[in-house]
């Protein structure tokens, strides 16, 4: 395997494109990841355009979407597109495939995209990202209609825009698509490892989740879950807290293990609560928080159990929390920094901050957990040559 990353923050659309193109043109990609920020929208078509001529082929897979924001080897910025070019020599062989329609019913959607990739390889596949429209799909359904149909451990994340929560784009072979969800898978030659963490530590008391509705909780305990989270922080909850507090939502009945929850909107007349994804009823939960040393900590603490286990990374995907970008108030670059430190900052590396997260765990006998839905966490994915 081979891989090498290109970005730029060039303001025409048609010389971005042509830019990553050239870059990644002698090695020949045959599947570019290549991930954007909301501000080429009205001027895609030229993009894409200028990334085929620079590429000099269409003979290639081009799968992402957008973000609040790019990461790359070199660089990382509010604005402007990154991209990892990935060639096996013939030795992998790829499916893709998209399905719109999330916002209607994530679950099935996302079942029969799944589905549709997976055929593609004869029923066999060892690796897959999947993306989904971040402002219309209920991320929690994505991931879990993905696992229906693949046994094998998955990454991905939810596009995005510059924090307004009103549009995102998924990218494939110079189309850009809204409201659904894309795979790519790989089989054959893909050796990775991944992770995910987050830093965020529980407080308070255990609640469990009495009524819900797609993603927005309602009771909590038997209270709203405004008093339920304002019981346990000791105070009631403001406009600064979206995106920054979040529900931890346990595993199993063990509460060793959980996967958050983040808050997209609250509605202070009837005190419910809605988050990036959705909370079923009778899931235990319990508010939780993170301070900047403790999300840097995280990030530190997950690579490093990544790299003892031996593994020659090649190339670095990351998918993080937008919300962990703003609360660390910074384009990203403390972050990729911390995972760089510690894989060395020429190997290529791209990703975005996203409106949540898909990724397993990496336990300590360096098998995975299923993959969940995140919020508030950084997929970290290593891929090797």
């Amino acid at each position: 395997m081979r891989y090498k990353s290109a970005s730029t923050s060039l303001t025409d659309a048609y010389q971005a494109g042509s830019t990553i193109g050239e870059t990644l043109k002698d090695m020949a990609p045959e599947v570019i990841l290549l991930f954007a920020s909301i501000t080429f929208e009205l001027e895609y078509a030229d993009f894409f355009t200028g990334l085929y001529d620079g590429l000099e082929t269409r003979d290639v897979i081009v799968f992402g979407g957008t973000g609040d924001g790019i990461y790359e080897t070199s660089m990382t910025a509010h604005y402007g597109v990154c991209a990892l070019g990935i060639t096996s020599d013939g030795m992998t062989k790829w499916g893709v495939a998209v399905k719109t329609g999330v916002g209607a019913d994530s679950l099935t959607t996302a079942r029969a995209c799944a589905s549709a990739a997976l055929e593609q390889l004869g029923g066999k596949a060892e690796w897959a990202f999947v993306l989904a429209d971040g402002v219309t799909a209920d991320g929690t359904c994505i991931a879990s209609g993905v696992r229906d149909v693949f046994s094998f451990p998955f990454i991905g994340g939810m596009t995005g825009d510059d924090r307004k929560f009103t549009r995102s784009r998924l990218f494939l072979n110079g189309g850009n698509i809204e409201d659904g969800v894309a795979i790519l898978l790989a089989s054959g030659a893909m050796p990775f490892i991944t992770n995910s963490a987050s830093g965020f530590l529980p407080i308070g008391v255990p609640g469990i989740v009495g009524e819900s509705d797609g993603k927005t909780t309602i009771s909590i305990s038997g209270l709203n879950p405004l008093d339920f989270i304002r019981d346990q922080i000791g105070k009631p909850l403001a406009e600064a807290d979206l995106g920054i507090l979040a529900l931890a939502t346990y595993t199993d009945s063990s509460l060793e293990r959980f996967y958050l929850r983040s808050s997209f909107r609250f509605d202070m007349r009837t005190g419910t609560i809605t988050t990036f994804g959705s909370i079923p009823s009778g899931a235990t939960i319990r508010v939780s928080g993170a301070d900047r040393e403790q999300l840097l900590k995280a990030i530190s603490s997950c690579i490093t159990s990544i790299v003892r286990s031996g593994f020659i990374p090649a190339a670095a995907i990351v998918v993080s929390c937008a919300g962990r970008k703003w609360q660390l108030n910074n384009r990203g670059e403390e972050e990729v920094q911390a995972i760089q430190s510690a894989i060395g900052n020429q190997i290529p590396l791209v990703g975005f901050p996203s409106f949540g997260e898909i990724g397993p765990f990496l336990k300590d006998d360096l098998s995975y957990t299923e993959s969940y839905f995140h919020n508030a966490t950084c997929v970290i994915c290593l891929l090797g040559a």
